[in-house]
């Protein structure tokens, strides 16, 4: 994700978890021609890969996580919001200069 942010990778990385049940995979056969898959999308995941691909489509003030407790998703919604700040305010820094001499 860092290497993708600062460009030295051109594909964001997979976040998506893709479960096969009842058959063997991977094999020859595509997933979606498998009898039963499921697709996870870890939210942490996805919105850091929106965050620092600047394709922000959330609100800081209403990510929509489901965690069974609830003082684990207050935390986890904090802890976005202070690093989404700190992505702000590095993005707003000049470059830095190396040291003189």
């Amino acid at each position: 994700l860092i290497q993708f942010q600062k460009g030295q990778t051109p594909t964001p990385p997979p976040f998506e978890i893709f479960l096969c049940f009842g058959e063997e995979w991977p094999d020859q056969k595509p997933k979606e021609k498998k009898l039963i898959t499921v697709q996870v999308v870890p939210v942490a995941a996805r919105l850091l890969l929106e965050m620092f691909s600047g394709e922000l489509s959330w609100s800081a003030d209403s990510i929509p996580l489901q965690i069974s407790h609830p003082d684990l998703k207050d935390r986890m919604v904090e802890q976005f919001k202070e690093l989404h700040q700190l992505w702000q305010s590095h993005q707003r820094l000049p470059p830095a200069q190396p040291p003189a001499g």
